[in-house]
């Protein structure tokens, strides 16, 4: 069997509500990081046909910059957008058990509650959000146009 080379991607890009308080810390050295979750919720059909909601709960962690950003323009139920690489690492607890923590390890954090810059007040959000619904374009295309 010949040797499969495999693209090295690690990427994950996920969206929902920050679950605990933000609390910004360093490390020995001086480093800022934040430990947060997210709860991302799921909708679904149980077997009765009734609409069900699931939650899960992803544990992440920022460093530097973004520690600093997200600890200052987030709290616990902003609604967020975390982009960034899955990482695992294992432990021994102080019961002397082994444990396996898989944690997001946030690159960037897109804050999706826009606040309106008041006088004195940094700039926290560029621009303000989109609407609800967006129009499409319209075009001119037809079936014939779709190259597939």
């Amino acid at each position: 069997m010949a040797d499969l080379r495999l693209p090295k991607l690690n990427k994950v890009v996920v969206s929902g509500r920050i679950t605990n308080d933000i609390e910004l810390k360093y490390t020995p050295k001086g480093t800022p990081v934040v430990r947060f979750s997210i709860a991302v919720d799921k909708s679904y059909k149980d077997d009765s046909g009734n609409w069900q909601n699931l939650a899960s709960f992803i544990d992440c962690i920022a460093w530097n910059k973004t520690a600093e950003i997200l600890s200052n323009n987030s709290h616990k139920g902003s609604a967020v957008i975390v982009e960034g690489r899955i990482d695992s690492r294992t432990y021994v607890d102080s019961n002397n058990q082994n444990r396996k923590q898989t944690e997001i390890i946030a690159d960037t954090i897109h804050n999706l509650e826009w606040k309106p810059k008041t006088e004195g007040e940094a700039d926290v959000n560029s621009e303000p959000p989109l609407p609800d619904e967006v129009p499409a374009p319209a075009t001119n295309a037809t079936n014939d146009d779709v190259p597939f």
